[in-house]
């Protein structure tokens, strides 16, 4: 009905109608207004409460407009929405009464021109509804927003060439609008705040407003710079978003000049600069806003624009590290150098700090397309998958052993087989002796979830690889020959979470059950089904499966399963839904629920008795978990590392190791024991003592983020940065005084 109403009032679009058009603009914005129709709809739906955000795109230019509900008024935004977006007008408050009857007679008014009778009744009816719509109470309230501080807050100094720092005001999306379909969302960029940069020491303040817009034009100019970078040839790019300007100029030296101004507010010129000084700042200023964005926000994760800005940082900074890898070098191993000079009064140097090991670079590779969760530890190498290769290295010395070219989607490591799947369901089983294949099949192409699979049986039990295929089914997969030996189909269509226990095979997979496979023949053994959605891996201590099941926003249940007959042993309810999977440690079992603060408790193994209730220190936002003895550590995504007393919750110690706002947060988060020492991933890997989380190291000397770390049985750390680069680093041979010898 609506778009026929479109069609018949296409004549009149044509007119302007200037009281709909004065109220969302005022006089001095001459811009296309929305269709009538779609504004009149619209203005209802956020009346009702339906709707707290409406973005109208314009059919006739890439122009947009966003309408958000803010208690009885609407803010109006109007922007382009091209590759540079360009605000034309921030948050203009109309009243939401005065919108509806604006619209509601603009409805009248292009009936009474209509023709046809029944586009003229429906115009009618529409405008009349806007009429009687009565406003509803916001549900949300007048929201606050949230405040982010990034970048440099104080002047660095006048060693550091360039910095920018900010403040910014986010306001985050409403719960209700929350979707699971990823779109493009430029007024989300739109947030307000302040932008200064520093030069050499000196101040200036760049834009007051949009900031994210003048970020943006930085990013271009880098842009530009790069790409002039390799042919050696000067450039000049000066390009603007409202006051704020910024000029880059390179000779052909390869030096660079950076001009900022901004309208009333003074210039500021950084000269002399290299191609990274300039550029790196910008990539990092960029970065750190969509990371505000994101943790103000966390629903513009899915915002394609988000995504689109931030591929363009990683691969920027991807292009400078390839180019600066054949300029200078610096001594990693400075303290080789600093033993044989001893400075005056060694003798009274003595100290009761803990021995401090320290790293060195080993060796370092870039491979382009590189996934970080497709880097494995085979005995002696390192098997690494890209889109492109598969290469093995030494992981001793980063030399490559073997490399094998073919595109795939995804790669998986079952046992000793490397399986690559790729995206119209052609599999081949590799050896990691040689990377050769020896054996292939064909499965249904992986649709609606990311691909998963492990690898089952093994002794008595023929060895399969466990696959998902299409969008709601497991194969598996006989590892010796590529033969399927049985598949299982979900109704959901979810994304699976396997868990293998012996001869058992638990799935989950969003239904309101969970089913026990044999791994041998893929029947159901059992099957455990209940009131609730089970989308959280179970967690199996000895001959206990322990499930997590979401009831809705507000409720949660834990169930304790005989892990061999599927017998139920206790239930308990939980305080909120739960938004981690069930961890073990000790004789409890540890989950964190979703309240108004995210809280973290611990339920006894045997009964299910909660034992205590504490604030989640990074468990549900994505932190990974750690039982030493009766400590159980929280590597959480902001940065802190804390470790919680498993008989009482309480907090042991805490430690900081990256800036929440200012660090790269890498993909995995899981620490790893090795040898008495606990080694961290963060903005880099720290190695720290577990009783009392001192570190005994320094951060490792490299400047790659560890989306991935691995560390052997000898203490080598390799870390894998998902823009292409993969390094390995080994403990240094240290001296120890001993005191009191002869």
């Amino acid at each position: 009905m609506v778009a026929h109403l479109d069609e018949s009032f296409s004549y009149a679009q044509k007119q302007p109608n200037s009281g709909v058009s004065r109220l969302l603009l005022g006089a001095g914005l001459d811009v296309d207004i929305p269709a009538l129709a779609d504004l009149t709809a619209t203005a209802v739906a956020l009346a009702i409460g339906s709707r707290r955000k409406a973005l109208l795109p314009l059919a006739s230019a890439a122009i947009e407009y966003a309408l958000v509900r803010r208690g009885d008024s609407v803010l109006v935004s109007c922007y382009g929405t091209a590759s540079s977006p360009v605000a034309y007008q921030l948050d203009r408050a109309v009243a939401l009464r005065l919108l509806l009857d604006t619209c509601a007679q603009s409805m009248l008014d292009a009936a009474t021109r209509e023709l046809d009778p029944t586009a003229r009744q429906i115009a009618i009816r529409v405008a009349e509804r806007a009429m009687a719509t009565k406003i509803a109470p916001d549900p949300e309230g007048m929201s606050a927003p949230i405040h982010q501080r990034g970048g440099e807050l104080e002047a660095p100094g006048d060693h550091v060439p360039l910095a920018f720092g900010y403040e910014a005001a986010i306001y985050p999306s409403s719960s209700s609008s929350q979707s699971r379909s990823a779109r493009a969302d430029v007024h989300a960029l739109l947030f307000k705040g302040h932008l200064w940069a520093y030069v050499r020491g000196r101040k200036l303040s760049l834009s007051r407003g949009p900031i994210m817009l003048a970020a943006h034009r930085m990013v271009m100019a880098v842009r530009t710079l790069i790409e002039a970078w390799d042919g050696a040839r000067p450039t000049h790019v000066r390009l603007r978003a409202g006051g704020f300007q910024i000029a880059m100029r390179k000779s052909s030296h390869q030096l660079v000049s950076v001009e900022l101004s901004a309208e009333g507010r003074g210039d500021l010129t950084a000269t002399s600069l290299t191609i990274t000084e300039a550029a790196l700042p910008v990539l990092k200023l960029t970065s750190d806003l969509l990371r505000s964005l994101a943790a103000a926000d966390r629903g513009q994760s899915r915002n394609l624009r988000v995504r689109a800005l931030r591929q363009e940082v990683r691969a920027l900074r991807r292009e400078i590290r390839a180019r600066r890898a054949a300029d200078s070098f610096v001594n990693l191993d400075p303290d080789r150098l600093r033993m044989h000079h001893s400075p005056e009064g060694g003798e009274g140097m003595a100290t009761a700090s803990l021995p401090s090991l320290q790293f060195e670079e080993r060796w370092r590779i870039c491979l382009e397309g590189l996934d970080a969760n497709s880097v494995f530890m085979c005995g002696d190498r390192l098997v690494i998958a890209t889109q492109t290769h598969v290469v093995a290295v030494s992981r001793d010395d980063g030399k490559v052993l073997w490399a094998r070219p073919g595109q795939s989607s995804a790669t998986l490591m079952a046992g000793s087989a490397l399986i690559r799947l790729s995206a119209d369901g052609d599999v081949e089983l590799c050896s990691v002796d040689n990377g050769e294949p020896y054996c292939s099949t064909h499965i249904t192409p992986r649709i609606g979830g990311p691909p998963v699979g492990l690898m089952a049986g093994g002794g008595n039990i023929p060895p399969v690889a466990v696959l998902t295929e299409g969008s709601h089914r497991l194969v598996a997969l006989d590892v010796r020959t590529g033969e399927p030996r049985w598949r299982f189909a979900s109704r959901s269509g979810g994304e699976f979470r396997l868990t293998k226990v012996g001869r058992i095979l638990l799935v989950t997979c969003g239904e309101e059950a969970i089913h026990a496979l044999d791994i041998a023949t893929g029947e159901d053994v059992w099957r455990f089904a209940e009131r609730g959605c089970f989308q959280l891996k179970p967690l199996v201590d000895q001959e206990t499966v322990v499930a997590a099941a979401v009831r809705g926003r507000n409720e949660g249940a834990l169930f304790a399963i005989d892990l061999y007959s599927g017998r139920p042993r206790w239930q308990r309810e939980l305080t909120g839904p739960p938004t981690s999977d069930p961890c073990a440690a000790g004789r409890a079992v540890l989950v964190s629920t979703a309240r108004d603060q995210a809280t973290l408790s611990a339920h006894c193994l045997q009964t299910g008795a909660l034992r205590w209730e504490t604030r989640d220190p990074g468990l549900a936002i994505g932190g990974a978990g750690l039982t030493i003895d009766e400590t159980w550590v929280v590597n959480a995504p902001f940065g802190q590392l804390s470790a919680l007393d498993v008989g009482t919750g309480n907090l042991r110690w805490t430690t900081n190791l990256a800036d929440a706002l200012a660090d790269e947060i890498p993909r995995r988060l899981e620490p790893v024991l090795r040898g008495g020492a606990l080694f961290v991933p963060a903005s880099s890997v720290h190695v720290v003592r577990p009783s009392d989380g001192q570190r005994l190291s320094s951060s490792l000397p490299c400047d790659l983020v560890p989306d991935l770390m691995r560390v052997d049985e000898r203490g080598w750390v390799y870390i894998a940065e998902e823009s292409g680069y993969v390094a390995g680093y080994a403990p240094k041979p240290m001296l120890t005084l001993i005191r009191g010898g002869t």
